[in-house]
């Protein structure tokens, strides 16, 4: 009997230890800069500000959004000023994980802002010189169709639950409702001079537009589609371009653009609340998910300004490629 348990304890002890499932770390959010100059994106840790990877595109490079699961950044393309190339307008697709670009998307003229609908299947894209909007299958890389939007049309955002489509429109001073299911124009907003980007608030029901040239912010109601308020920047001097709403949906941050800031309003009493200065020319914005941190894209210093949301201050500049111009957030 002794001889049959000790066998039996060497055994145990010899057997291989039972399998555990492998526990990754989680990766921390990573930031990507697409550089209009540069013709490159920057791919920056957002844990530790440190610049990763530099990833060149060989065009003009302008919007740029992450998808919904993260693995890919998708970028549009153009040409530069005064240049004329078709096999340059195009929204390419890099694979997050290898950083290599793995789809081209035809996607007609000068593509300059786009947005990815919730579920990560279509793309709607502002084509600048065509007044268009034209939307595009992720999966096939067909193109649906294009709607006929407003004159000069660039911004361009989901509605949270992609059930609707705005395009903000810079010479004809309009924001185009889309019907997202049905795929057609069902509004035109006007709203100040030359609108340039649009945000939804967490919850849907307000959307805020920026006017370069009216130097306001707009409030709309996204049921009603009415203009709520159209909040003055610097005296209409502030020359706003980006906008961010924050993940609680209680602060709206404007980039400022040749106002050199970055302003900060309170999302509903509209009262401004501070006006910290950035980087030069900033463009550009985003906001982190815990909603600690805004990043906006100097594009005059080549640089992205790390704002802090809890004092409302810049805690670091990290350098960027020439003229950076937009910035997603993969988390």
């Amino acid at each position: 009997m002794r001889h049959i348990a000790w066998l039996a304890a060497f055994a145990a002890m010899a057997a291989p230890a039972p399998a555990h499932p492998q526990v990754h770390a989680p990766h921390a959010p990573t930031l990507w800069i697409s550089n209009e100059a540069g013709h490159s994106v920057t791919v920056v840790d957002a844990a530790s500000n440190r610049v990763l990877a530099t990833i060149p595109l060989g065009a003009r490079a302008r919007g740029i959004h992450a998808s919904p699961d993260g693995r890919r950044v998708y970028v549009a393309l153009s040409n530069d000023a005064g240049q004329r190339d078709p096999a340059k307008e195009q929204i390419v697709a890099v694979d997050v994980a290898t950083r290599h670009v793995v789809a081209h998307y035809r996607v007609g003229s000068d593509p300059e802002q786009f947005a990815v609908s919730p579920d990560g299947r279509t793309l709607y894209v502002a084509n600048e010189d065509g007044g268009t909007a034209t939307m595009l299958d992720v999966a096939t890389g067909k193109r649906l169709g294009a709607l006929v939007v407003g004159i000069e049309p660039e911004g361009v955002t989901f509605s949270p639950d992609g059930r609707w489509v705005y395009v903000t429109s810079e010479t004809s001073n309009s924001l185009s409702v889309i019907d997202a299911v049905r795929h057609k124009v069902v509004s035109n907003i006007l709203v100040d001079l030359r609108p340039r980007a649009a945000a939804f608030t967490p919850d849907g029901r307000r959307i805020f537009v920026t006017a370069e040239v009216g130097g306001s912010l707009s409030a709309i109601d996204a049921a009603t589609r009415d203009v709520l308020a159209t909040i003055p920047i610097e005296n209409n001097e502030g020359k706003p371009v980006g906008v961010v709403v924050s993940p609680d949906g209680r602060r709206v941050y404007v980039a400022a653009g040749k106002g050199n800031a970055l302003h900060v309003f309170d999302a509903r009493t509209y009262r401004s609340i501070a006006t910290i200065p950035v980087g030069q020319r900033p463009w550009g914005v985003a906001i982190s998910a815990d909603g600690r941190f805004v990043y906006t894209a100097d594009g005059l210093s080549n640089t992205v300004s790390v704002v802090s949301t809890s004092n409302n201050r810049v805690v670091q500049r990290i350098p960027t490629g020439n003229k950076p111009w937009g910035i997603a957030i993969v988390p």
